[in-house]
């Protein structure tokens, strides 16, 4: 019998050098993103979430990427594709 050991800690993507991040002064009325992995543990507590940051923050967009997985990252392209389209981002358990 085989036993093998592999090490639970994932592989990090690392930020492009020369892009700092942008600093979001308020936010109310911007552009929200929620990205979520749809993990069991939160299915009744992120719709309530996401209802509560809109009623208090009245963004001007909601973007949601949803993951149909919870045991991978969300693809590198969609999220690149999330970050332009919004100010800033509330990420669920596992996204």
């Amino acid at each position: 019998m085989v036993m093998r050991i592999l090490d639970p800690v994932g592989e990090l993507a690392k930020a492009p050098e020369g892009r700092p991040l942008r600093k979001v002064e308020a936010l109310e009325g911007r552009r929200i993103g929620l990205l979520w992995s749809r993990h069991a543990a939160s299915v009744k507590f992120w719709p309530v979430l996401e209802e509560v940051l809109v009623e208090r923050f009245n963004p001007a967009e909601v973007v949601r990427l949803y993951k149909q997985s919870t045991w991978n990252p969300a693809p590198q392209e969609d999220v690149e594709e999330f970050a332009r389209k919004i100010d800033y981002a509330v990420i669920g358990v596992g996204a």
